[in-house]
C-alpha cells in the first residue's frame, strides 16, 4: 500500500465516522433511539461493516489492516464500564486498539490495570514494541477451556506488517466449520480466563473485551469457567443470529448472572457482538 494510498483512506475514515454520527444523530431527532436501532439493524448500516467495504474501494491491505476494527460502541461501553472502575482485560488484543483506549481512559488513575492477552506472536511484537507503561501487562496465551495446553493455530489474511486479524484455534467448532483454508497454522500455548484473573492477581474485572475468532463459544460455555468477579463483558460472537451456539453462549451468560443487551445485530452475519453486565448497563 502507497503512502497516498493511506492518505486517502484514514481521510476517507475520518469523514465515514463524521457522516455516521451525525446520521445517528439525525435519526434520533427524527423517530427516536428505539426505532433508530431497528431501522439501522434492517438496513444493515453498522459502521463496522460500512467501513470495511468503503474502505477497500482505496485499499484492500488497509481494509484487512484496520477495516471492521472502529466499532464506536465499543469505545463507549470501554469509556462508560472503566469511569468508576479500573481494570480491563482485552481479550484478543490484535495491535492494541482498544487496550489503549481503555489507557486513555484510566491513565490518571492510580491503581489501574489493564491485561492484554495475544497469542498470535507477530501481533504481540509490535504490541510490545508500543507499551511503555507498567500497569499494562501482556499475555502471550490464547483463551481457552485448559490450561498450558499446546494447540495449532491458525491465522489468515497476513498484513505487510505481519500482523493479523483472523487467528483461530484449531480445536474451536468455529475451525471445524470453517476450516484452514490457506491459513498459516502455528503453535500456541492456552490459558484459562479465570486462571488469568487469578494470575494477575485481580479482585474484580470491571470489563472484559472478547474477541477471539469462535472460541468464545467454548470458553463461554465451559460449566467450569467462573465469572464471578467480573462486572461487564463485551464479546464478538462468530456464530449466525439465532443458532445454537449463539444461543448457548447467552444461556451461558445468563447462568453467570449477567444481563444481555444484543448490539446491532445482522439476519446474515457470522459477526455478533454482546454485552453482558451485572448492574447499570454501561452505555
Amino acid at each position: 500500500m502507497t503512502g497516498q494510498q493511506e492518505s486517502a483512506a484514514r481521510a476517507l475514515e475520518g469523514l465515514l465516522y463524521m457522516g455516521y454520527a451525525l446520521l445517528r444523530v439525525v435519526l434520533k431527532l427524527l423517530i427516536g433511539s428505539r426505532r433508530r436501532s431497528y431501522v439501522m439493524n434492517v438496513l444493515g448500516l453498522h459502521y463496522s461493516r460500512v467501513h470495511t467495504i468503503l474502505l477497500k474501494k482505496i485499499s484492500n491491505e488497509y481494509a484487512t489492516m484496520y477495516g471492521g476494527v472502529y466499532e464506536p460502541h465499543f469505545r463507549r461501553i470501554i469509556k462508560q464500564a472503566l469511569e468508576k472502575g479500573c481494570t480491563f482485560i482485552d481479550a484478543g488484543a490484535y495491535k492494541g486498539l482498544y487496550t489503549f483506549y481503555a489507557y486513555k481512559v484510566l491513565r490518571k488513575k492510580k491503581d489501574f490495570k489493564i491485561i492484554a492477552v495475544e497469542p498470535f506472536p507477530n501481533n504481540y511484537r509490535i504490541l510490545k514494541n508500543k507499551i511503555n507503561n507498567e500497569n499494562i501487562h501482556l499475555v502471550k496465551e490464547a483463551i481457552w477451556t485448559r490450561d498450558n495446553e499446546i494447540v495449532k493455530f491458525y491465522v489468515e489474511n497476513i498484513s505487510s506488517d505481519g500482523s493479523s486479524l483472523f487467528g483461530r484455534i484449531s480445536l474451536t467448532k468455529r475451525h471445524a466449520i470453517e476450516g484452514g483454508h490457506d491459513a498459516e497454522a502455528l503453535i500456541v500455548r492456552t490459558v484459562r480466563l479465570d486462571t488469568l484473573i487469578k494470575r494477575v492477581r485481580l479482585e474484580c474485572v470491571d470489563l472484559i473485551k472478547m474477541d477471539i475468532e469462535g472460541a468464545e463459544y467454548e470458553v463461554l460455555t465451559d460449566p467450569t469457567l467462573s465469572l464471578s468477579n467480573v462486572k461487564n463483558i463485551i464479546v464478538e460472537v462468530h456464530y449466525k443470529k439465532g443458532s445454537a451456539e449463539f444461543l448457548k453462549i447467552i444461556e451461558a451468560l445468563s447462568r453467570h448472572g449477567f444481563k444481555i443487551a444484543p448490539l446491532y445485530l445482522h439476519p446474515t452475519s457470522n459477526r455478533h457482538h454482546l454485552l453482558a453486565f451485572r448492574d447499570k448497563i454501561p452505555w
